[in-house]
């Protein structure tokens, strides 16, 4: 598979978990056209080794198209390994995804959205450091594609366990605790992995996006690995498109 169905793949099932999370709130409530929320996701792995993302969601707006609403959502994303005394060390370049998505496909529980990406990610503007940001159309049929090419299978149940008070950086929320158990598998680069998860999120509908805090182990291959996502800062306007250049359509 091509670098570029690669990126693409990782950016819908990265939506896609927006979706699992939004179907437990009202996303037209809760994230009105220009907000956005930064989350850090700070990940160890059965080597003990840690390591930090960044994370920044936008609602960028909508538009019609045949006939159906379109949501234009935009992440912004930044790794880091984290070395002694907590100092970062940046892992690769800022990456922006601008992604153009169904409304309905939001509203979709999670094994709609995984089963049926052909409605999922109609156009894709993607940005690599300072390389010229490059279109995909038509991202939900390739992504498709691309799922049945690797054996792709995933299987998810969420379920809301109640109401708790949690405590961030950007604030004290009363957010829904849902627990999430599943797992996934495929191959990548004729490797196969299996991912087995056991995750917890807590969701707020003061919030853009939703996800306050969230919990994840995960069996990756027998190996564990543990993430913890906290919501850092939030806004409910001014968000802008971090796209920059003229924008060209991607070779396959």
């Amino acid at each position: 598979m091509s670098t570029a169905r690669r990126m693409l793949l990782i950016c819908i099932l990265g939506f896609s978990a927006n979706a699992w999370a939004e179907s437990f709130f009202d996303f037209d409530a809760s994230t009105p056209r220009g907000s956005w929320a930064v989350r850090e996701i700070m990940t160890t792995d059965h080597k003990g080794r840690r390591s930090v993302s960044i994370i920044r969601q936008k609602f960028l707006g909508s538009e019609q198209r045949q006939g159906q609403t379109h949501y234009w959502l935009e992440t912004e994303m930044d790794n880091y390994k984290l070395k002694k005394k907590g100092k970062r060390k940046r892992d690769g370049e800022h990456t922006v995804m601008k992604v153009l998505v169904s409304k309905e496909a939001m509203r979709s529980d999670p094994a709609n959205v995984v089963n049926n990406l052909q409605g999922f990610g109609q156009e894709i503007i993607m940005q690599t450091g300072d390389s010229q940001p490059m279109r995909i159309s038509g991202g939900g049929m390739l992504a498709g594609a691309a799922l049945q090419a690797m054996g792709i299978e995933i299987n998810y149940k969420f379920t809301v366990e109640g109401a708790e008070t949690v405590d961030t950086a950007a604030g004290q929320f009363k957010a829904r605790r849902v627990a999430g158990l599943g797992s996934s598998s495929g191959k990548v680069l004729f490797k196969k992995i299996e991912i087995k998860s056991q995750s917890l999120m807590w969701i707020s509908e003061k919030v853009p996006f939703g996800i306050v805090k969230g919990e994840s182990t995960d069996l990756i291959n027998g190996k564990e690995q543990h993430s913890q996502t906290v919501l850092i800062e939030y806004g409910r306007s001014g968000a802008m498109t971090a796209i920059s250049g003229e924008v060209r359509q991607m070779p396959f």
